[in-house]
């Protein structure tokens, strides 16, 4: 007997640069300033006190760099790290500014609104602006330790018409109103992906996880959602009666939307083949109670089946879902369609069910559009034969049921070349004992 192989191909979307990241590259930033600081360290010597000062803030931010690299390493952090990084790094380019002199300081006052989108990031509005409002008192006192005996309000005059003053007021202010649009819409989808994970969870919980036993009989299922919250519905189950319910579906929205509408259809599947009714009968009660609630926008293609396993009648009725197929002991493929229409698509619609009988051997081969509806790049898609043909190829070489469901799944996803696949359900059943390796 084969268990449910249940696998996901995407993840829980988070941000493109996560904040902690920030952090790294800032502290490389300022060690790539601090080499420029000291290969720069031959140029003409400029008040001894003030190169004292420099000197002792190259070696506080050196400590600081080195203290901040150990505490990533370890998975921890510094106390107020980052007004600290910012306040150091404002130093260190006022400090360049006023070694390099008058001449060169417009090219390094743009590193301070690198400095200011820093601030954003971490702080928002208010940390941008608190960093703008820094950078400019700081540069304003070292133009004027720079441009002595001039007169201090003349200096922060030009400073603030001439120096672009305004204009880094002017990028603090944007980028921290962009900061913060970005931050609410990162929260939104945050709160979005947890509530999807909580869908997922209920969707595990409504899907079983295991198979039931069925007496000389082997069974295989494999599920591969396309989302975090997949659409396709699947039931196997045994029913008081003795038969077994063999159910599938593929529910448009493959979200919590669709879950809803899933979860919905399932538990009617459920109620009215445990209180004994035929395949016809379920689909006639699951239409007239839920078409209002699928319409307009919904629908649900169903495909519902009652095994008698010990005859091997097979007892059917197919709701505008792609027809499974009978691979026969000699090769002959049967599709399995009643002509019904998708669940929802009319209030009087009248399902009838059909019959077919499962030979010793016989393979029943149920999927959904996720696996036969991928497209390779000429745009020729998967198929039905194209299933049909691995099953029997795997089928000829002797491989057990498992073989031949992965081996479907494997080819599929070899043929395709989508990014953005549906989901895949496929439900294997042939009958004949099982195997030791299975």
């Amino acid at each position: 007997m084969s268990q449910l192989h249940h696998t996901t191909s995407t993840g829980a979307p988070d941000r493109l640069l996560p904040l902690w990241e920030t952090d790294i590259f800032v502290g490389l930033f300022r060690t790539a300033f601090i080499i420029a600081f000291v290969v720069a360290g031959t140029l003409p010597p400029f008040n001894p006190q003030v190169r004292t000062g420099v000197w002792i803030l190259l070696i506080a931010a050196t400590v600081f760099t080195i203290a901040l690299f150990l505490a990533f390493g370890t998975g921890r952090s510094i106390p107020y790290q980052r007004p600290i990084a910012l306040a150091l790094d404002l130093l260190l380019v006022s400090s360049a500014i006023l070694l390099i002199g008058p001449a060169q300081q417009q090219s390094l006052f743009q590193v301070y609104y690198l400095i200011v989108l820093i601030g954003a990031i971490w702080f928002q509005l208010v940390g941008s602006l608190c960093t703008a409002a820094g950078a400019l008192v700081l540069f304003t006192l070292v133009s004027y330790v720079a441009t002595y005996p001039t007169a201090l309000g003349n200096v922060a005059s030009n400073v603030l018409w001439d120096q672009g003053a305004l204009f880094l007021f002017l990028i603090a202010v944007i980028s921290g109103f962009l900061v913060r649009a970005l931050d609410r819409q990162y929260q939104a989808t945050a709160q979005f992906t947890h509530e999807l994970q909580l869908a997922r969870t209920v969707q595990d919980t409504i899907l079983s996880t295991s198979l039931p036993q069925l007496p000389g009989w082997q069974l295989a299922l494999r599920f591969e959602p396309a989302r975090w919250v997949g659409g396709d519905l699947y039931e196997v189950a045994k029913l008081p009666n003795g038969q077994y319910l063999v159910c599938l579906g593929d529910m448009p929205g493959k979200s919590a939307y669709g879950l809803v509408h899933l979860s919905l259809i399932y538990s009617q599947v459920r109620g009215a083949a445990f209180a004994g009714l035929p395949p016809a009968a379920i689909a006639n009660r699951i239409n007239q109670t839920v078409y209002d609630v699928l319409q307009p926008y919904s629908y649900a293609p169903l495909f519902i089946s009652m095994l008698q396993p010990d005859t091997g009648k097979l007892t059917f009725v197919s709701c505008g879902h792609h027809p499974p197929v009978l691979l026969r002991t000699d090769n002959y493929c049967q599709e399995l369609s009643s002509g019904g229409i998708v669940i929802g698509g009319r209030r009087d619609a009248n399902y009838q069910q059909r019959e077919t009988q499962i030979e010793l051997g016989d393979l029943l081969i149920c999927y959904t559009d996720g696996i036969t509806e991928l497209r390779n790049r000429a745009g020729e898609e998967f198929g039905v034969q194209r299933v049909v043909q691995v099953a029997r190829s795997v089928k000829a070489a002797g491989g057990s049921i498992e073989e031949i469901s992965d081996e479907i799944l494997r080819e599929s996803h070899k043929f395709s070349s989508e990014w953005d696949r549906d989901d895949a359900t496929l439900i294997l059943l042939r009958r004949g004992p099982s195997t030791a390796s299975q």
